[in-house]
Formats: C-alpha cells, sequence, structure tokens
C-alpha cells in the first residue's frame, strides 16, 4: 500500500502548486476587496471570473488564450476557477 506523506504549510514544493495559488489569490482578493459576487445560480460573476483569469496564470489557461475563443468569461469557461469553486464550497 502507498504511504501518504504530508508536507508541512511551509514546505517550498507548495509554491509550485497552480491550486494553492489561485485558492491563496481568491481568498486575499476577497479579504481586500470584500465579498465575491455570485449569479442566481451560485456561479462566480464575470468581473471576478475575468480578474482571475487575469492573475490566476494557470498552465494553459492564460487570460489572452481564454479571450481568443469568448467575448465574456463565465465560470464555466475557466475550468481552474470551477474547480476551485467546487472545492472552496465543499470545504467551507
Amino acid at each position: 500500500m502507498i504511504k501518504f506523506s504530508q508536507p508541512s504549510d511551509d514546505h517550498p514544493d507548495l509554491s509550485y502548486s497552480p491550486l494553492l495559488r489561485a485558492a491563496l489569490l481568491t481568498l486575499t482578493h476577497a479579504a481586500d476587496q470584500g465579498p465575491i459576487g455570485l449569479t442566481k445560480t451560485k456561479a462566480f460573476k464575470r468581473t471576478f471570473v475575468q480578474w482571475a483569469a487575469m492573475h490566476f496564470n494557470w498552465p494553459g489557461y492564460s487570460y489572452e488564450e481564454l479571450m481568443r475563443y469568448h467575448k465574456v468569461l463565465n465560470e464555466y469557461d475557466h475550468p481552474p476557477l470551477e474547480l476551485l469553486h467546487f472545492l472552496l464550497i465543499q470545504l467551507k
């Protein structure tokens, strides 16, 4: 059986995790700017999705790439943000 090890909170490898970086950016944004707006269907509002696309620096989902295919971005157009939203809801 594989034994998993849990790294400490200050482990240097965690700085390479795009999911952790995105979560920290999202929580910092919420702390600085106030609550993140939601649509009637409980998705993030487009203003936050656009902000996230510009700041997340997620591999394969750069702002330029996302905007090449969409005029406006919704949460489901940015899969990393959709995943992060799901995790934040499940872990609240």
